[in-house]
C-alpha cells in the first residue's frame, strides 16, 4: 500500500472533516522519517515506502482510533448548569408577567431565547481561531456602538444606555463588553517582541509598539464604556482584563513574579491616583460612591431616601421562607425592578430562600466546571478566551448576588441568566457558545493555521 491510499484510507474513518488535513500531514511525516531510515538501510523507494506503511498498521483500524480521539465534544454537564439557570430566568419573567397582569413578557423573553440560542448554534459551530484575523474590526465595532449610545442613546438614570438597532432598544454595553474581551485576548496572542528605540539627546526610550497600541486602546475602551454606560460595567472589564493579563503572564512562564509585580505594581499606582482625584476633587463619582455607602451599611438612617431599598432588602431575608414567598407581598410590590438587578431577592419573595441556594450552587458549580474546562484545553488561545469571557459571567453574579444580601452598593448589574434583560440574555448565552465552541475543539490536532 502506498503513502497516499494508506493516508485516504485512514482519513475515510475521521467523521470531523477539517482535522483531516493535519492528521494526514502529521501521519505523512512519521511514515517519511521511517521511509528515510529504511533508504539508508538500503533498501529502494519502493519497498521502504511499502515497508513503512506496513509498519503503521491497519488504516482502518488506525483512522477509527483517531476518529474517537479527535471527534468534537459537547460539555453536557456544562450546558445543564445554564439550562437551570435560564429556567430560573424563565421563572423571574413569569413573576414579572403575574405583576404586570401581561403576557407580553414572557412572549418576548421566549422569542429572544429563541434569537440567542441560534446565535450560539452559529458560534459553537464556527472555528474560534478565525477570530484572530478580525481582532482590529472587532474592536472597531465595538467602539462605534458606544460612540453611537454616547452621542444618539437614550438616556436613562444618568447614562446613554439603550440605542436604537431595527426598531429595538438595545443596551450596547453587553455587546461591547464581549466584543473587548475577544478584541483584548486576539491582541495578546498576537504580540511581537519587536522593539522601538527613541533617542533624546543622551537618552534612550525602548518600547514595543505592539503592546503600546495595547494598551492605548485598552484604556479608550474602557473610557467609551464608562461614558456610555457607568462605572461599574467598566470595573467588571477592567477586572476582566487584568484576570486574563494575569493569565497571560503565568502561561508565558517568563519571568512570572517580576511581570506580575510590574503588572500589580503599576494597577496600584494607577488606583491611588484615581482615588486620590476622586476625593479631592469630590466629583460626581466621589459622591454617588458616598452615597451608595451610606444607603448600603447605614439604611436605616435613610429609610426614606437611598436607603429604602436595602431596608425592604433586609426584611425580604428576614422574613423569607424556605419553600413559599412572603405573607404580605403588598409591602413589598415597589421594591422589585422587574427582576433586573434584583432577580435574586425576587426569587426569595415570591418563591422561598431554597430557590436562591439552588441558583447560588448552580452558579458555584458553573464556576467550578469552566475551571476544570480550561485546564484541559491545550491551545493557549482558547484558554485565554475562556478565561476572559467566564471572568464577565462570574464577576457579574457574585457582584449581583452580594448587592442582593446588602453586602455591597446596589450597582446596575444583571445576575447572568436569570435577570430579565434581553440583551445580557443574548450575550450571556454567546459566551457559552464560545466556551462550548473551545471545549469541543480540546482534543483536536490544531497546527494553528486559519483559513
Amino acid at each position: 500500500m502506498l503513502i497516499k491510499e494508506f493516508l485516504e484510507k485512514v482519513c475515510d474513518e475521521i467523521k470531523y472533516k477539517p482535522i483531516r488535513k493535519d492528521i494526514s500531514e502529521e501521519l505523512e511525516l512519521h511514515i517519511q522519517e521511517q521511509k528515510e531510515e529504511f533508504v539508508k538501510d538500503g533498501m529502494s523507494n519502493s519497498k521502504a515506502e511499502e515497508k513503512a506503511v506496513l509498519n503503521m498498521g491497519e488504516a482502518t483500524e488506525i483512522g477509527k482510533k483517531l476518529d474517537k480521539i479527535h471527534r468534537p465534544k459537547l460539555d453536557w454537564i456544562l450546558l445543564l448548569l445554564v439550562a437551570i439557570l435560564i429556567g430560573f430566568g424563565f421563572l423571574v419573567t413569569v413573576i414579572k408577567s403575574q405583576r404586570m397582569d401581561m403576557d407580553y413578557y414572557l412572549i418576548r423573553h421566549v422569542i429572544f431565547c429563541v434569537v440567542g440560542l441560534i446565535f450560539s448554534i452559529i458560534i459553537y459551530f464556527y472555528d474560534y481561531r478565525k477570530y484572530l484575523k478580525y481582532s482590529n474590526f472587532i474592536y472597531f465595532l465595538s467602539s462605534i456602538l458606544l460612540i453611537d449610545a454616547i452621542l444618539f442613546g437614550y438616556k436613562i438614570v444618568g447614562t446613554y444606555k439603550y440605542i436604537n438597532i431595527f426598531s429595538v432598544g438595545i443596551d450596547p454595553s453587553n455587546i461591547c463588553i464581549l466584543l473587548y474581551i475577544v478584541y483584548f485576548v486576539s491582541a495578546l496572542e498576537n504580540l511581537k517582541s519587536k522593539k522601538c528605540k527613541i533617542n533624546i539627546d543622551n537618552f534612550t526610550f525602548e518600547f514595543r509598539i505592539d503592546i503600546l497600541k495595547l494598551v492605548i486602546l485598552s484604556s479608550i475602551s474602557i473610557i467609551l464604556l464608562m461614558s456610555a454606560s457607568g462605572i461599574t460595567i467598566s470595573v467588571i472589564l477592567i477586572m476582566a482584563y487584568i484576570i486574563i493579563l494575569t493569565s497571560y503572564i503565568i502561561n508565558t512562564k517568563n519571568n512570572v513574579k517580576l511581570n506580575l509585580i510590574k503588572l500589580y505594581g503599576i494597577l496600584f499606582i494607577i488606583g491611588i491616583i484615581f482615588l486620590v482625584f476622586c476625593i479631592g476633587s469630590q466629583n460626581a463619582i466621589y459622591y454617588r460612591l458616598q452615597n451608595k455607602i451610606v444607603s448600603t451599611y447605614n439604611y436605616e438612617k435613610d429609610i426614606n431616601g437611598n436607603g429604602w431599598i436595602g431596608y425592604k432588602i433586609n426584611e425580604v431575608l428576614n422574613n423569607s421562607n424556605m419553600f413559599s414567598g412572603l405573607d404580605n407581598m403588598d409591602s413589598y410590590f415597589g421594591l422589585f425592578d422587574g427582576g433586573t438587578n434584583h432577580a435574586l431577592i425576587t426569587i426569595i419573595a415570591y418563591c422561598g430562600s431554597a430557590y436562591a441556594l439552588i441558583i447560588i450552587s448552580t452558579i458555584i458549580l458553573l464556576t467550578a466546571k469552566i475551571i476544570i474546562d480550561c485546564k484541559k484545553i491545550k491551545d493557549n488561545y482558547g484558554k485565554q478566551l475562556i478565561i476572559g469571557l467566564s471572568s464577565v459571567i462570574l464577576l457579574q453574579a457574585i457582584f449581583n448576588i452580594l448587592m442582593n444580601f446588602n453586602i455591597i452598593p446596589i450597582t446596575n448589574l444583571n445576575l447572568p441568566f436569570i435577570s430579565y434583560g434581553i440583551t445580557s440574555l443574548i450575550i450571556n448565552m454567546i459566551s457559552i457558545a464560545f466556551i462550548l465552541s473551545i471545549y469541543r475543539r480540546k482534543d483536536i490536532l490544531v497546527k494553528e493555521r486559519i483559513k
